[in-house]
């Protein structure tokens, strides 16, 4: 009898002691939000919403509960060391340490099966041209940087079950009918990255290209745009521990199996002094001037987080650099400096956006 009255006594501690728990430790043992989303708020009660009050409450719950981040870090855990296996849908876990994105078109991208019809690719080519010459009547130059996604410049990475070989996608056919049908410079780096395996492009646990990766394509806009580019080979690289990526982030990777790195670029025009502006203090629209850079021209760049890494690359060589977020931009901003260059810089899963970006950028949405 005792023996019984003890496992009841277990059984709803266990159903009870989480409610418990949440009430005396919520919070605890928790860090900084990395999801990458808004978590959930206690919802305000309504007579007229009381259908949804309930699960409001239990996201509220979900997201708040004690010890929600050790725990989620611990289940990932086991099911790298047990199944290898990421505990998201967003998430594909590949070889050697790497991760890739699944969510959006990353997939489709890969396969190469979303490719834009040839009234699409027409349209969009018609965009650039009218874009470009919007500019050069104001005496811009206009350049169009793809950035390609991790899972194509990585291949060989990718679980067993991708297929490895070269097929035509949405991006290179977007470059090539760009590149025929239109006079505007696009830089592509996925070539480059693609022979070169000496240095590491893309963060292993991250989506994006790291700081090296930026450098590339910084150079290679600085070519197209008929200036001087410095070689990767003719800089130094060295490499330093970073924090886990958004891939690791959106699967709770425990930060104990954290073996992330990022490049750190020296060599290249060190000791410039630079008069850097972060306009809102939020990274989104800033301004860097560098008086004794080798180009006296002034280049913007509308990005989206790619464009970040082009940071080292472009304002240690232009005298005049502005960064602009592509959800914090406004056509007025241009008005306000106007530039000698403007590259529009997106990454290859948010090719469909294009048409909306351009017309953002000329003030015609």
């Amino acid at each position: 009898m005792k023996r019984i009255y003890l496992m009841s006594v277990l059984f709803f501690f266990c159903i009870l002691g989480p409610n418990l728990l949440f009430f005396l430790f919520r919070g605890s043992g928790e860090e900084a939000n990395t999801e990458n989303r808004e978590m959930a708020s206690f919802p305000a009660f309504s007579p007229e919403e009381i259908d949804a009050f309930p699960a409001a409450v239990e996201a509220y719950v979900n997201d708040h509960a004690a010890f929600r981040g050790p725990f989620l870090s611990l289940n990932a855990g086991l099911n790298l060391a047990l199944f290898h296996h990421a505990d998201s849908l967003d998430v594909i876990t590949g070889t050697d340490g790497w991760y890739f994105y699944s969510a959006g078109s990353s997939v489709e991208d890969y396969l190469g099966v979303n490719r834009f019809s040839a009234d699409q690719l027409s349209e969009i080519a018609a965009r650039v041209e009218e874009t470009a010459a919007y500019f050069e009547e104001r005496g811009t130059q206009f350049l169009l940087l793809i950035a390609p996604n991790k899972e194509s410049v990585y291949r060989e990475y990718l679980p067993e079950d991708f297929p490895k070989d070269e097929r035509t996608t949405r991006r290179s056919e977007l470059i090539a009918y760009l590149q025929q049908h239109t006079s505007v410079p696009v830089v592509d780096p996925y070539s480059a990255m693609r022979s070169d395996r000496s240095v590491q492009w893309y963060y292993q646990t991250d989506t994006h290209w790291n700081d090296a990766g930026g450098f590339l394509a910084s150079q290679l806009l600085i070519k197209a745009c008929g200036g001087t580019p410095t070689p990767i080979s003719e800089v130094t690289v060295s490499w330093e521990p970073h924090d886990m990526g958004d891939l690791a982030n959106l699967f709770h990777m425990p930060s104990s199996l954290n073996r992330e790195q990022n490049a750190v670029i020296s060599g290249y025009y060190d000791g410039l002094s630079m008069d850097f502006t972060d306009v809102n203090g939020d990274g989104n629209l800033v301004h860097v001037r560098t008086p004794d850079a080798p180009d006296p021209r002034r280049i913007a760049i509308y990005r989206d987080s790619f464009g970040s890494a082009l940071l080292t690359g472009l304002s240690h060589y232009f005298q005049e650099t502005d960064f602009y977020h592509w959800q914090h931009f406004d056509a007025s901003l241009l008005n306000e400096n106007p530039p000698d260059l403007l590259v529009y810089q997106v990454v290859e899963r948010d090719l469909g956006r294009i048409s909306e970006d351009l017309a953002r950028l000329t003030a015609q949405d």
